[in-house]
């Protein structure tokens, strides 16, 4: 990812099934070492500029067995393929037993030579950093349990569910966020340590030597005040912040290493300041699925150094896929989304217009048929990313009045050069709305010929007139308009 890539584009993949998925196809086994360099460049023609391998630790045979028999998961299983069997089933890629490449996936050498065929194409490698918890195997389990939340055989006896019995004498607490029943497969750290949070840096570093950046899983559960409200109690408090340690611990290795956190309870500023350089925009995606379209204008207007370090998605592993959350208007959203400010983030089976939401244990993925026009439309879109205006540019919301006001949403990326502008016209509604917009954008441009227009209705053709101070656009029910000026 070149230095004048300000904003990046990053695709997730889900490792596990992706490599099956690459073995099925080619009738052989496909691992790090042997990627088709044809996937290397289908991203390089999308202009991802970096790739998000999600799942390649090595994880627990313990975590498998509570995946195989989870009855809540056994359902998801059955949802997303009706056809499962048990051998489909592995532990969770966020259980995770040591940061050694998982055998299956690869080996060390496999990832370089993966790292390396990114690289002649000018994309990343980001990997995932799970910080909050690790895998019921791990080996700090017998040799250093002072890392982990250990609690009583009082407490484990009055909710034995949230707690993992190691041995007669010794009682750990699973990983959890506070809001929600416990992850009965991991383990809580305990960042009431010092020697644990110098342990965690030691990993990250490990890490900082294989990649360009990591995602940094559940990020503000170590956030000082979050850990000490949940566990403080129970282990000590934390005296200090973690993340502005460790991260600058690995930036003063690696100046250009790339932390991004996934973030909710509106902790994203704090972690910012704290050092990452891209922060979850939760908001962004709950606005957009609900088409909240006046809190989502408001949410725009936010600084725009904020702004600039948030990540945009409409869907990735954990949230439904757009193609069902968003059905009516998944191409608006996906336009807005991508012509936004900061990272945008694409997910494995997106561009595809995949609708089944896959539980990361389950590793066999059901077919479902490719939504050609929606890929179509992705492929335009993608075009255009490589463009100084979206990579760098700077953000202008355009203030609408009346009723399009909570039903369209327009901005404009600019480079600082007027030839170069794009305008993004969404409208989230199923009524008609006729708009115009006072901009300079088109005033030195001699003919329509200099003006590219992408549009989610790929059968017909927009409606606008260009003036030279001025853009009238007539907008059909929840049809979305791109201009290119050049």
């Amino acid at each position: 990812m070149s230095h004048a890539v300000k904003y990046p584009l990053i695709y997730e993949i889900n490792t596990r099934v992706w490599l099956k998925e690459l073995s099925d196809k080619y009738q052989t086994t496909i691992n790090l070492s042997s990627i088709p360099i044809s996937e290397v460049q289908k991203w390089a023609n999308y202009n991802f500029n970096a790739v998000w391998l999600m799942g390649i630790w090595s994880v627990g045979s313990k975590g498998r067995q509570i995946a195989q028999q989870h009855e809540g998961l056994i359902k998801d299983y059955a949802s997303a393929n009706p056809n499962w069997k048990p051998e489909d089933i592995l532990s969770s890629p966020f259980a995770i037993q040591c940061y050694e490449i998982n055998p299956e996936i690869g080996t060390l050498n496999g990832l370089e030579k993966f790292k390396q065929q990114l690289l002649e194409y000018d994309i990343k490698l980001i990997l995932d950093f799970v910080p909050n918890h690790t895998a019921l195997d791990h080996a700090w389990v017998t040799e250093r349990p002072d890392y982990y939340v250990n609690i009583s055989k009082e407490v484990y006896d009055q909710v034995p569910e949230n707690y993992y019995r190691v041995s007669s004498n010794s009682f750990l607490a699973y990983g959890r966020d506070p809001y929600f029943p416990p992850w009965t497969d991991t383990l809580q750290l305990n960042y009431g340590n010092p020697d644990l949070q110098r342990a965690i840096i030691e990993e990250l570093k490990s890490i900082a030597k294989l990649c360009h950046g990591v995602r940094c899983d559940m990020a503000m559960l170590m956030l000082k005040d979050i850990y000490n409200q949940v566990w403080g109690c129970t282990t000590g408090e934390m005296t200090n912040e973690f993340w502005d340690r460790a991260i600058k611990t690995i930036k003063h290795d690696y100046p250009d290493f790339i932390f991004i956190a996934e973030a909710y309870w509106d902790k994203e500023w704090d972690l910012q300041q704290l050092g990452f350089d891209f922060t979850y925009d939760k908001r962004f995606y709950d606005r957009l699925k609900r088409v909240d379209i006046s809190s989502l204008s408001n949410h725009l207007k936010a600084d725009i150094v904020y702004q600039e370090k948030l990540v945009r998605f409409i869907e990735n592993h954990d949230e439904e896929r757009a193609a069902t959350s968003m059905l009516s208007f998944q191409k608006i959203a996906a336009m807005v989304s991508l012509t936004s400010l900061g990272m945008r983030l694409i997910h494995d089976g997106q561009i595809e217009g995949r609708k089944i939401k896959l539980p990361v244990q389950l590793v066999n993925r059901q077919y479902e048929e490719t939504n050609e026009e929606l890929k179509l439309f992705y492929e335009k879109l993608f075009r255009v990313m490589r463009l100084t205006p979206i990579t760098r540019g700077k953000f202008r919301l355009l203030e609408l009045n009346g009723d399009a006001a909570d039903s369209v949403i327009a901005f404009e990326r600019t480079n600082g050069v007027k030839s170069k502008r794009f305008i993004t016209i969404g409208n989230f509604s199923a009524e008609h709305h006729t708009l115009t917009f006072m901009t300079d954008a088109f005033q030195d441009i001699p003919s329509y010929e200099h003006v590219d227009v992408i549009s989610t209705e790929l059968t017909k053709s927009p409606q606008f007139d260009l003036s030279r101070n001025k853009l009238t656009v007539r907008l059909r029910p929840y049809e979305g308009l791109l201009f290119v000026t050049h």
